[in-house]
């Protein structure tokens, strides 16, 4: 069968390697139309074809040509899976001019609720009538009222074979590594920084910033390291974080710390954060707030803490006399069960 995997933002990148290795393995023939910033390094060892579409720096008149020259591409193929079904005016469009088509179109909605309350989404899912949420949460919390629309769960949660770089990592030292780029609007940066001034920070802990910093909120985060004098604990980027390192550095961490901000309800019912799936795809235990307990995922594998006893936490865990459980026993955390679902739900 011939499938086409669509992405035509710079986002979700981390969830397109578990897609094209599901995919390819079950012998379809596979090609990928992607944002030219993705990197496609990852994906030679498939051998697929790569085209790339950039619609953000053109005029919308000349978004348009563009456009319905990606649908006579998509229109060919069996299936398309759109790894961001929302959001773009772009993706809006090449999915209606899909409808005249007999191509089934399958997407990946990053942000369940706007399945329900979005207009956009509606008239997306004219198209569009199966979808992939990225959590089993994700897909039992939400009560679809379009009756139309199917449902599944899948957890990107599998990455490329990467060249290793051997690290500096002292003995015992434990690394809480908080992945993404920074952003305070998404991560609580200032609740860190600032239970940390307070505390006498345990000399084996280092918080492991992985993501580049330059940008207007990486730097406050570097002045606000140097203002509070902890920058000692924490390991930072000031340049591209090429993926060989990046993987090193999450398979030497000791612990995943999402550090969301407290209390965003959006990450219960509607979305997921990126660190989520690295935590999973790495069977790293979880450091997380209370608040977030609720995710079953993330309280079978996982460490909460709340603001009375976070330095009680870290000293646990610089100690190893923290209580950590069984991590990732589930039969759903094995490549087997990811791909024999995610392929069942494109053949339904």
């Amino acid at each position: 069968m011939k499938i086409a995997l669509v992405e035509l933002s710079e986002s979700h990148e981390e969830c397109m390697f578990s897609q094209v290795s599901f995919l390819a393995d079950a012998g379809h023939e596979v090609s990928l139309y992607i944002h030219p910033k993705i990197d496609v390094e990852s994906y030679k060892e498939f051998a697929i074809p790569i085209f790339r579409y950039d619609f953000d720096a053109l005029s919308k008149m000349k978004r348009l040509p563009l456009q319905l020259k990606l649908v006579n591409h998509l229109k060919t193929f069996d299936k398309v899976i759109f790894n961001t079904a929302s959001s773009s005016k772009s993706l809006r469009n090449v999915v209606v001019f899909l409808n005249g088509y007999k191509t089934e179109c399958i997407g990946v909605v990053h942000h369940v609720r706007k399945l329900n309350k979005s207009f956009t989404q509606k008239i997306i899912s004219t198209k569009i009538k199966k979808y992939f949420t990225l959590s089993d949460a994700l897909k039992n919390n939400i009560q679809l009222k379009d009756k139309s629309l199917k449902l599944e769960s899948f957890y990107p949660i599998f990455f490329p074979s990467t060249e290793k770089v051997r690290l500096s990592k002292k003995e015992n030292e434990v690394w809480i590594c908080i992945p993404g780029r920074v952003f305070f609007d998404r991560r609580d940066y200032q609740f860190l920084v600032e239970k940390l001034s307070q505390i006498n920070i345990p000399k084996l802990l280092k918080f492991i910033i992985l993501g580049n910093i330059n940008n207007q909120d990486g730097l406050k985060l570097k002045q606000q390291l140097e203002k509070h004098q902890v920058s000692d604990a924490f390991v930072i980027f000031e340049k591209f974080i090429p993926n060989s390192a990046y993987y090193s550095y999450l398979e030497h961490s000791d612990f995943i710390m999402p550090l969301l901000q407290k209390q965003d309800k959006n990450y219960i019912d509607s979305k997921i954060t990126g660190a989520f799936n690295l935590a999973f795809g790495f069977k790293k235990p979880l450091l997380f707030h209370k608040f977030y307990e609720v995710i079953p995922d993330l309280k079978a594998n996982g460490i909460s803490y709340n603001d009375a006893n976070f330095e009680n936490i870290l000293n646990a865990i610089a100690n190893r006399t923290i209580e950590i459980p069984s991590l990732y026993q589930d039969k759903k955390w094995s490549y087997e069960y990811q791909q024999k679902k995610y392929i069942n739900f494109i053949n339904s």
